[in-house]
């Protein structure tokens, strides 16, 4: 009866608990949010803005008609139609339309000739005001009168006689002409949707719709066309989609595992059962905690925590072995005089996840918070509440036969096996000058590069652009970044004079700073004198064309154009992806086509607030930069242990011993990667740590011998090596390489610690 309370009071609170995790708890799976922290607000704003703003929200998608073929026109029109009435969708239109762009030359940028005509104001001035060019100027004006686009042409001229707003498109055409590489076999277009591209639900389902509208146009009209897509929202979902199978594969798989082998070492459903609702209880706080402290739980954190039922399980496992077929007040007395080890064993772990996520990898902070809360929980319900619920019926007493055998083996030719380790452990550290660093973040996610050659093959039909590669410039207010972004555009062009910068796409023509415009009328009026208005009407007569209408050259218009009137128009689909503001600091981004990175970075070195940006150096210095931090968390947390087991034991000698293990398993698994010459990144020594981590563990546990009988305690530490190494090597089925690498690491590192113990350690007889 006594029993039975604490049991009903343990599942009415784990029900609550399982109640409010499953209401309260928001989960996230965009991998870039797990990957990648920027160093300072600009990247974290471009981070914020890739993962919700317009850049998230647009598809680039792409009609391939194949060799020699060309896209109907009719059909891509019939398309447009059907993929526009699709729910969430806000906007559809080719790379290359024009309609729209044609009606703002006329209804906006008509008026503001005197402020956008050029970005060199006194070099345009020279070109524009003499008698000779004022005569080819009015020839233009009667040729573009007469085109196909002499209505909107007519339009500009009544407010811009002079066509001065169209300089700068000029020059834009000439640029698009050049660089627009689209064969005729190709039909581009961007598509932009209303929610994040991480809604990764709402976007599968615009996803699936868009390739459904598509089969249904290519079939009623009996195209053989091939549909490709690409766009933030496409890596969004498989990434998710690649996320959510590991977190189901390897929590179902590692579960079912785990009960297996459980059942196996104790053949007791009674006690798996106790034992695996303890795991909920604390796999349901560790959640709870971590939406708590981080308002979501990441899918990549529940993958990698999945790894803490393996470690959280090593405690309820040795009151198990210690206290199994005793009453309860027996099991109380033994599980009391084993905590202390088990007090110091979950020290060292916590030691180990803390460092984990104070390595500098985003996600792993929220790892380190989930399991670090996992331990905690496991650690206390096994001291306070497990002894009093469990049965005192007899399990599995008798040791397994290499249970008995390994320590005695060892015992007997203990010398003979420490000379073997000495010799490969010298042998090893020889080897360590060979190791290999992964500088390249992006092989942590080889799972992905379909996606980006599919995304660099798109991109190239489109525009010659380099994508990831561009200048980022920041400023407080929105004229700051305009200013800064006209001193960058300067340096641009001397760099491609010296033809190491193909072209770049900045927001100009479409926009200039208040004081640039300002600067610009100016100049024109100062230039636009009594003389040159005369020449202006000489060249109208000699051309036929109207002095009445066209001859007052009336350049006083006094509002300048802004950025808030331009993305109004039909023109914001051009540049929002361009353009980032917010109340803190606006970006804006200047596209490069191809380029020689080192001489655009040296044209930008001394202007503030400008950096030329390589998403894949960005990844590459995030490599290096999480190595060293890496490197100074490994030594610190191994210091940390170290300090601990120091102040325990008070002897040198004993914390070394009880170290042993462990140092050796993770210095020989270096010493293999150094022997394979497989380059190995931060998470190597990541997951190093969280090895060394659980094997001091063991080392505490075989060292200590506090239960006094030593095959009881190595049967203990087997079941959680087991429990550790099986829960660990589950992640090797991972999709994500990630997960692979410290399924690797840390699965080897315990099974040797594990079997170093006997060798290098001599127990405690109690």
């Amino acid at each position: 009866m006594r029993r039975s309370i604490p049991s009903l009071v343990f599942f009415l609170c784990l029900t609550l608990l399982i109640t409010l995790a499953f209401y309260t708890t928001q989960f996230k799976t965009d991998i870039s949010a797990f990957v990648i922290a920027g160093d300072n607000a600009e990247e974290i704003l471009l981070a914020s803005e890739i993962q919700s703003g317009t850049l998230s929200r647009r598809y680039i998608l792409s009609v391939d008609a194949g060799q020699g073929n060309q896209v109907s026109a009719v059909f891509i029109q019939a398309w447009l139609k059907s993929i526009r009435a699709i729910s969430g969708v806000t906007g559809v239109w080719a790379t290359d339309e024009k309609r729209g762009t044609l009606g703002t030359l006329s209804g906006l940028y008509a008026q503001q000739g005197a402020h956008m005509y050029s970005r060199y104001p006194e070099q345009a001035l020279i070109g524009i005001f003499t008698e000779t060019a004022l005569l080819e100027r009015a020839a233009g004006l009667k040729q573009a009168l007469l085109s196909p686009q002499g209505r909107l042409i007519k339009k500009i001229a009544e407010q811009d006689p002079l066509l001065l707003s169209l300089n700068g498109f000029k020059a834009f055409a000439t640029q698009l002409h050049n660089q627009i590489s689209t064969p005729s076999q190709y039909a581009n277009l961007i598509l932009e949707t209303q929610m994040s591209g991480m809604d990764v639900s709402a976007q599968l389902k615009i996803q699936q719709k868009i390739k459904d509208s598509f089969v249904a146009e290519t079939t009623a009209t009996v195209h053989d066309y091939q549909l490709e897509m690409t766009g933030v929202p496409l890596f969004a979902a498989a990434t998710q989609t690649m996320i959510e199978n590991d977190v189901k594969f390897i929590s179902i798989f590692s579960s079912v595992a785990l009960m297996l082998l459980f059942l196996f070492i104790f053949r007791s459903f009674r006690v798996l059962f106790w034992v695996f609702s303890l795991l909920i209880t604390v796999m349901t706080v560790a959640v709870l905690m971590t939406n708590l402290v981080f308002g979501s739980v990441h899918g990549m954190t529940i993958a990698i925590g999945s790894t803490l039922i393996g470690i959280c399980i090593d405690y309820p496992i040795h009151a198990l072995v210690h206290a199994q077929g005793l009453q309860q007040a027996k099991r109380l007395a033994v599980i009391k005089k084993i905590f202390p080890s088990l007090l110091m064993g979950a020290l060292t772990t916590l030691i180990g996840y803390i460092a984990l996520g104070l390595s500098g990898y985003p996600g792993f902070q929220q790892v380190a918070v989930y399991t670090g809360t996992g331990i905690i929980v496991s650690l206390l319900l096994t001291r306070y509440l497990f002894p009093r619920v469990i049965s005192g019926d007899a399990t599995n007493t008798q040791p397994f036969r290499f249970i008995v055998f390994w320590p005695e083996f060892c015992q007997r030719y203990r010398w003979g096996l420490l000379a073997g380790i000495v010799i490969l452990s010298v042998a090893g550290a020889v080897q360590l000058d060979r190791l290999q660093w992964m500088q390249d973040l992006q092989e942590l996610t080889p799972e992905l590069d379909y996606l980006k050659v599919n995304d660099k093959k798109i991109r190239e039909r489109i525009i010659s652009i380099e994508p990831g590669r561009f200048v980022l410039v920041s400023g407080a207010t929105v004229q700051q970044a305009l200013q800064a972004a006209e001193q960058v555009y300067q340096r641009l062009d001397t760099v491609k004079q010296t033809q190491d910068l193909d072209d770049y796409f900045g927001l100009y023509p479409w926009l200039l700073s208040e004081q640039q415009q300002k600067t610009n009328q100016t100049l024109l009026l100062s230039a636009l004198n009594k003389e040159q208005r005369e020449f202006w009407r000489s060249a109208l007569q000699t051309q036929g064309l109207s002095v009445r209408r066209l001859g007052e050259l009336d350049y006083t218009q006094g509002e300048t154009l802004n950025l808030d009137r331009v993305l109004q128009s039909p023109i914001a689909k051009l540049i929002s992806n361009q353009i980032i503001v917010t109340e803190q600091r606006t970006l804006i981004i200047i596209w490069l086509s191809e380029h020689k990175p080192e001489a655009v970075q040296s044209a930008l070195t001394d202007l503030q607030h400008v950096q030329y940006f390589s998403q894949r150096d960005m990844l590459n210095r995030l490599a290096v930069d999480y190595q060293h931090r890496a490197e100074i968390t490994l030594l610190a947390g191994l210091a940390l242990i170290t300090l601990l087991l120091w102040l325990r034991y008070k002897s040198l000698i004993l914390t070394l011993q009880t170290l042993s293990p462990a140092f050796l398993a993770a210095l020989l698994i270096l010493a293999l990667w150094a022997w394979t010459g497989e380059a190995i990144s931060f998470l190597h020594l990541v997951g190093f740590l969280l090895a060394v981590a659980i094997c001091v563990d063991y080392g505490i546990f075989y060292q200590e011998n506090r239960g006094g009988h030593l095959a009881l305690t190595y049967q203990a530490m087997a079941a959680s090596m087991l429990t550790s190494a099986l829960v660990f090597g589950c992640l090797i089925f991972a999709q994500t390489s990630m997960l692979q690498t410290l399924a690797k690491v840390v699965s080897c590192g315990v099974v040797l610690g594990f079997l170093l113990c006997p060798v290098l350690i001599k127990p405690k007889k109690v």
